[in-house]
């Protein structure tokens, strides 16, 4: 097939004309047409300059320019030297895909889950439950013989209050009464998770 260059240049040798005069007359340079003659469009500023430089030269030597565009395409696509190779640009695009699309957003979520649990079960083997007791406070004092224990430790561990188990919402709230005596009383709390690690606080109120 045909190239674009040689039928340019064909055309100028077969009207008999040299590289200056036609410089003069399109004033297009002569190194830039050269080029275009050698097929080097890649050595041309752009391909728009390039392919605008192919049409006024096509012009000038009369050839119809409706037939050298799509042959300038060809021929300058074929010389193009992408920047980024292509496995590059498809690797672009597949993590751009990969993390806009709902399912990888899911297989994050998944991913996350399942380190956050993989942490929180180190945390339970290594580290006791966390314990602190909002109500009654230390030193405080009492009237009545039902007092009120509450406070908050993780989740899914085990609470004992003087020894008596207490329920522990799934916020790691917990709240149980107790039945006391009048006088100085301390109040024992137990915070214990299934690896065996345990958290004590002592409580010690005057019942009135």
């Amino acid at each position: 097939m045909r190239k674009v260059s040689d039928i340019l240049r064909q055309a100028r040798e077969g009207k008999e004309l040299d590289l200056d005069s036609v410089a003069q007359d399109t004033k297009i340079k002569k190194e830039f047409l050269e080029a275009i003659e050698d097929g080097q469009f890649q050595s041309l500023p752009s391909e728009s300059y390039a392919l605008g430089f192919v049409k006024n030269y096509a012009k000038y030597l009369g050839i119809n320019t409706a037939s050298i565009v799509p042959l300038f395409r060809r021929e300058y696509k074929s010389h193009h030297i992408p920047i980024v190779p292509e496995f590059r640009k498809y690797q672009h695009k597949f993590n751009k895909k990969f993390f806009l699309n709902s399912r990888s957003f899911l297989f994050l979520t998944v991913i996350l889950l399942i380190l956050g649990y993989i942490l929180f079960q180190y945390n339970s083997i290594i580290f006791a439950p966390r314990l602190s007791i909002e109500k009654p406070r230390s030193g405080q004092e009492i009237t009545g013989n039902v007092v009120e224990v509450e406070g908050r430790t993780d989740p899914y561990a085990t609470v004992l209050i003087d020894g008596d188990e207490a329920y522990v919402a799934l916020s790691g709230d917990f709240k149980k009464s107790i039945f006391v005596f009048s006088g100085d009383k301390k109040i024992e709390v137990v915070a214990k998770n299934r690896f065996g690690k345990e958290s004590h606080r002592e409580i010690n109120i005057k019942v009135k």
